[in-house]
């Protein structure tokens, strides 16, 4: 069975055609889908998120995607590392990558992924938020484990803090009107120590969840990386484009997204954005830029559950270069990057 529905009609599907539930924006409950649902996210630049507060009329109508990408929504059991995950109910595929959840019904929780093939499990998950979670309540979880991050012992901790700040109204791209909106705003803040040193990510989400829908119609992420006195900072937006109902197997269409670059063509720094769902994660271990000759110039190195990254071309001859996005020994992507 494979139903797809496109933002033009999810508008009015909302109200209860499928299984989603018209509720009250004020307040989000568990969210309400079947296994083998999926959704296409098309991804697009630095854009404002939409203000906090009441009964507000948020407008996307005119955002232009840059690029988009698959996913899909599984029962975590059976999966090939589901004995890693015994506590998740959901496993999220996006990117040849998969991450396990619980999509309630007391709590929107993380236990890790599975990228590259190397399973990350976490031994203290991450609450995201409760449900059901109403307007201008907040809530904070703090989490601690021992991963092993591309080889290398690492100590993970952190504190994940999130806000139901505003409701209201929703315009997206193709005449979409929403009325029942609710903003969250979700921060997670990282920190990975190891022999190598350590790192701190600051990831700031504003999402905007419409009813009861597993996926949010828009995110707005802010990345910053902080190591020693380096800070990078990366933003970009995702809005839902299509969603399709229980499926068999999802196709992962020519549209579909390895990573996506941008400013390109650029003259400072170039952002890479990965299929993410919450994490800004996929299952790549790194990207290489090699210039016209095939010379070597880059490796940006990703790390699991929060790989996505920024390189600086301000310094480099102008000209066009490759991207290569390495997926397995067989599996590569490659684009164009034009420094100028």
């Amino acid at each position: 069975m494979r139903i797809t529905i496109t933002l033009l009609v999810l508008s009015v599907l909302l109200s209860g055609l499928i299984p989603f539930s018209k509720l009250n924006a004020q307040t989000l409950i568990a969210p309400s889908f079947q296994s083998g649902d999926g959704y296409t996210m098309g991804v697009l630049e630095l854009s404002e998120a939409g203000e906090v507060g009441e009964n507000m009329a948020w407008d996307y109508s005119n955002f232009f995607t840059v690029n988009s990408y698959n996913a899909q929504i599984l029962s975590s059991t059976p999966s090939p590392f589901e004995d890693d995950f015994p506590n998740a109910n959901w496993m999220l595929e996006a990117g040849g990558a998969q991450y396990y959840y619980n999509y309630g019904p007391d709590v929107f929780e993380y236990y890790g992924g599975v990228e590259g093939g190397v399973s990350y499990p976490y031994s203290d998950s991450e609450i995201y938020f409760p449900y059901p979670f109403s307007f201008g309540e907040t809530w904070t979880d703090t989490f601690d484990i021992e991963l092993n991050i591309l080889g290398i012992e690492t100590h993970r901790s952190g504190i994940v803090s999130s806000v139901v700040d505003g409701f209201g109204a929703l315009d997206l791209p193709g005449g979409v009107h929403l009325e029942d909106v609710t903003r969250i705003s979700l921060s997670r803040e990282i920190t990975d120590s190891s022999m190598t040193g350590e790192v701190t990510y600051l990831i700031d989400l504003a999402m905007f969840y419409s009813g009861t829908t597993v996926v949010p119609m828009v995110t707005h992420t802010h990345f910053q990386v902080i190591e020693g006195q380096d800070t990078s900072i990366q933003d970009y937006t995702e809005i839902l484009q299509s969603y399709l109902v229980e499926i068999d197997d999802l196709q992962h269409e020519s549209t579909e997204l390895d990573f996506t670059m941008f400013p390109n063509p650029a003259s400072s720094k170039v952002q890479f954005v990965f299929a993410s769902g919450i994490n800004a994660a996929h299952s790549t271990d790194e990207i290489e830029i090699r210039d016209i000759s095939g010379r070597l110039i880059e490796t940006l190195n990703l790390v699991p559950g929060v790989n996505s990254g920024v390189i600086d071309v301000s310094s480099w001859a102008k000209g066009v270069y490759t991207a290569t996005s390495k997926l397995g020994l067989e599996n590569v992507s490659t684009k164009q990057l034009i420094v100028e």
